[in-house]
């Protein structure tokens, strides 16, 4: 799987160097669990690739991108590796400022990938209960993260 781009999210914002390279152990840790890093995956309900995201949050990323002065990245441009990365680590900042805004300011790696996979109201619907999905990013981002 090719690592996502650390200068990217640093790029994209992120206070840190070492804030970016975490979130960037959490996007492989999603990637893994929701495709197992294939780029080309296509989900039941139309995710699209190796973090499977879906057109909503697709489309808002893409607005918050476009808002901050990148290009806008249409749907149609699921399958490029670089705008999927730019996508995903936006749709992971979008998260982390809802977190913030219910007074979560550190969530975990668990809370953070149920928002991902359930969308924050549902996760939050679930009180940031953590289910299996959830448990195994948060295993492999501590994996990942030993690593480094």
């Amino acid at each position: 799987m090719t690592r996502l781009s650390v200068i990217a999210l640093f790029f994209l914002h992120f206070n840190t160097v070492k804030a970016a390279a975490s979130d960037a152990a959490f996007l492989e840790a999603i990637a893994q669990v929701e495709s197992g890093g294939n780029r080309k995956a296509v989900g039941k309900a139309g995710e699209r690739g190796q973090y499977q995201i879906g057109r909503e949050a697709w489309d808002d990323a893409s607005a918050r991108l476009e808002a901050k002065g990148t290009h806008h990245n249409q749907w149609s441009k699921w399958r490029n590796a670089v705008v999927q990365d730019m996508i995903a680590a936006q749709h992971l900042l979008t998260l982390r400022e809802r977190f913030a805004s219910v007074g979560i300011s550190d969530p975990t790696p668990e809370q953070l990938a149920l928002a991902w996979n359930r969308g924050f109201t549902g996760a939050r619907r679930l009180r940031w209960k953590s289910n299996d999905y959830a448990v195994r990013v948060g295993n492999l981002f501590r994996l990942s993260s030993v690593k480094r």
